[in-house]
């Protein structure tokens, strides 16, 4: 018993320093005043169109310092189980059943991949990134939820840990730029200088274009919104929970509900006024009749002689 409360207190120990020592990395790769007007400058004036910059690169990580493949670092940084995790999130997500090559490739070809949370996307894109991450966050968060909620004890890390699949979704930006076509640009944050990594006209053949591509991932995403309008599940579901749930069939139901409201709205104005048109009158009694200015003399000289 004494061994393991050690072999704990050393895991919890090297897991602080760690945590130390990439605080200070990011602290470190944190954009200069000179690199962040020329980002700024590149966005604004679009010079690498539709692009993900990111200034903090894997290679430079000191949890990569045998400079590790793509895959070999995540497994690494993950308890060796993030190909599985991946893959089986993917197959969830996807509907796929049994697919041993449901993994992404993510090649080596001498360039670096972003780390570290440290990247920049236009709007558009941002949301369309947005868009398949929830959707991968839920089907990596139905594989494990319950063993981790219960036990603590998250298979992406050798210790019990809190945040079990952070460093999944730390590395998840770079599947989805490079199967989605997306430019990638390195950011040297000190001078600003820029170098595009992973060149799309050096992709192809290996992308998977067809998985991460708009049209299919908004698909997806209005059939998860159909499910949780239409069928009110149950279950914990982490989806609907992390963002707007949205689809054609709620569109239409609003505007639905709009029309209904206004033709009510037109209908009562009819009823008011065909009321007030069918509303009982009282006809006068009779009119009032001034007297003539005699009797008003005569009355005043009633008056006075009461009053004498």
């Amino acid at each position: 018993m004494r061994i393991c409360s050690r072999i704990k207190e050393k895991l919890a120990e090297m897991n602080t320093k760690k945590l130390i020592e990439n605080y200070v990395f990011a602290l470190q790769a944190s954009l200069s005043k000179t690199a962040e007007i020329a980002l700024l400058d590149a966005i604004q004036k679009r010079k690498h169109g539709d692009t993900l910059y990111f200034w903090v690169p894997m290679d430079k990580d000191p949890r990569s310092p045998s400079q590790k493949d793509f895959w070999s670092f995540c497994d690494s940084i993950n308890a060796g189980n993030c190909r599985f995790a991946v893959s089986d999130a993917l197959q969830r997500m996807y509907g796929i059943e049994h697919d041993l090559n449901s993994l992404p490739p993510m090649p080596v070809d001498g360039n670096t991949w972003s780390v570290m949370h440290s990247w920049a996307l236009p709007t558009r894109s941002f949301l369309e990134f947005v868009m398949f991450s929830r959707m991968f966050v839920d089907a990596l968060d139905a594989q494990m939820y319950d063993e981790h909620h219960q036990s603590g004890h998250c298979y992406l890390s050798l210790y019990k840990d809190r945040n079990c699949y952070s460093r999944v979704l730390e590395l998840l930006v770079n599947v989805w730029a490079y199967h989605s076509a997306r430019r990638m640009v390195y950011v040297n944050p000190e001078n600003g200088v820029m170098q595009e990594q992973h060149r799309v006209k050096n992709r192809r053949g290996q992308m998977w274009i067809k998985w991460f591509s708009y049209t299919t991932l908004k698909s997806m995403d209005e059939d998860l919104a159909e499910e949780f309008d239409s069928d009110h599940p149950t279950r914990r579901w982490l989806w609907p929970s992390t963002g707007e749930v949205f689809w054609q069939g709620l569109f239409e139901r609003e505007r639905n509900l709009r029309h209904r409201q206004k033709e009510k709205r037109k209908q009562q104005s009819k009823d008011k006024i065909a009321r007030m048109r069918k509303r009982f009158r009282q006809k006068a009694i009779g009119k009032y009749v001034k007297p003539p200015p005699e009797d008003k003399g005569d009355l005043n000289s009633t008056t006075s002689t009461i009053l004498r």
